[in-house]
């Protein structure tokens, strides 16, 4: 009998702990976990700090933004204040660099892609199969990589480092089955960002379309299919035109947020600790809500509508991995040639792919928080 109640006190601290990791990221953003949070004792007047993003109200990270920066309030004692301005009202999507470097916001969404050839490493996310399927294992790459091959970059966009909020790879999502490499030939493909040697190596027309005319373009044969994530075909209802999606998880992308140097450096030491501890857990749970979570919902919206999933072969994924090596090393070889050091990122980040895809979503959670990596900003 003291077997038996012993076996059930055992499960249910064990069922109590694994709800508990389940939740950490709910509780962290809710401001009831403050693992290495300093004391606060600056007594000065609230400092406030604009935040620019180009993302709408409907963008499902922007709550999850928002509840960072009641977090930091309340974690400050309301002396560290965060103003969102979203919807490029402070600064638009190709401008973040240039608003934060200006002090117009000391806080924002800066994209590298925009910056073509002046941040390389920075965009190393956009090659085929560099990004890991789940998408809290890039940011905590990134971040790790961070101080080696990113900051130098940044800084020598007049900026600091902030975090690298990982998307979800893309799929292709399509009127007609994607089940081998061969029937995406010849098809017109709605993209953004989205690298012409990749389109040429599969057989594809890109199609640059901004993302509210996808589905008008879909329903009258404009285009055929549309390379993106799950937060971005179910928000804007491409899949009551579209039946056939193929997980591919073909390039990565992401939001980078940078910093103002002198206005960060001005911030009281407590406050700035704060800040700054909090920086990969913020970019994790985005991570989680944006690719992990919501493609867990994104299943159900594509049961209801009747979009059939397909799951291609090892064999198969091995064909379009092999068909877009030659464009990595091709973009890698040309920044080589520049003394630019691609396939030691490379290299690295597989490193770390090996050591990070086998976590839990909550377990990647409860690193950032108890374990960030360290960033020399």
């Amino acid at each position: 009998m003291r077997l038996f109640a012993r076996t059930l006190l055992v499960s249910a601290l064990l069922a109590s702990a694994t709800a508990s990791q389940a939740q950490i990221g709910e509780d962290w953003m809710a401001g009831k976990v403050t693992t290495g949070n300093p004391a606060i004792t600056y007594a000065g007047a609230p400092i406030e700090i604009k935040y620019g993003h180009p993302s709408p109200p409907a963008s499902v990270l922007v709550p999850v933004l928002q509840a960072n920066i009641k977090r930091l309030n309340a974690n400050s004692n309301g002396k560290l204040v965060v103003k969102e301005y979203g919807s490029g009202s402070l600064f638009g999507a190709r401008d973040g660099f240039k608003g934060v470097r200006s002090g117009v916001g000391e806080w924002g969404v800066c994209y590298p892609t925009y910056e073509g050839r002046t941040m390389p490493l920075s965009r190393v996310w956009e090659q085929p199969f560099v990004t890991p399927p789940n998408p809290m294992v890039a940011s905590r790459i990134a971040q790790e990589l961070a101080t080696k091959y990113f900051v130098p970059e940044f800084k020598k966009q007049g900026v600091a480092w902030g975090n690298y909020i990982g998307f979800q790879p893309s799929d292709v999502l399509s009127k007609k089955p994607i089940r081998r490499l061969e029937d995406l030939q010849g098809l017109k493909i709605g993209a953004q960002g989205f690298s012409p040697d990749v389109a040429k190596a599969l057989g594809v027309a890109l199609v640059n379309l901004p993302y509210p005319e996808l589905y008008t373009a879909l329903q009258q044969g404009v285009i055929d299919a549309v390379f993106w994530v799950d937060a971005g075909f179910v928000p804007f209802k491409l899949h009551e035109v579209a039946k056939f999606h193929t997980t591919l998880s073909l390039n990565g992308g992401g939001a980078w947020t940078c910093l103002n140097p002198d206005a960060m450096g001005k911030l009281p030491a407590d406050l700035q600790q704060l800040f700054y501890r909090g920086l990969e857990p913020f970019a994790m749970y985005s991570a989680k809500v944006s690719g992990v979570d919501f493609a867990i919902k994104a299943a159900e919206a594509y049961k209801a509508a009747g979009v059939e999933m397909i799951k291609l072969s090892p064999a198969e994924i091995k064909r379009f991995k092999d068909r877009l090596q030659p464009v990595v090393d091709a973009w890698a070889d040309d920044l080589e040639k520049d003394k630019i050091p691609a396939r030691s990122l490379l290299k690295d980040i597989q490193a770390l792919v090996t050591k990070y895809e086998g976590m839990t979503p909550e377990q990647l959670m409860k690193l950032s928080i108890e374990n960030p990596a360290q960033v020399n900003r």
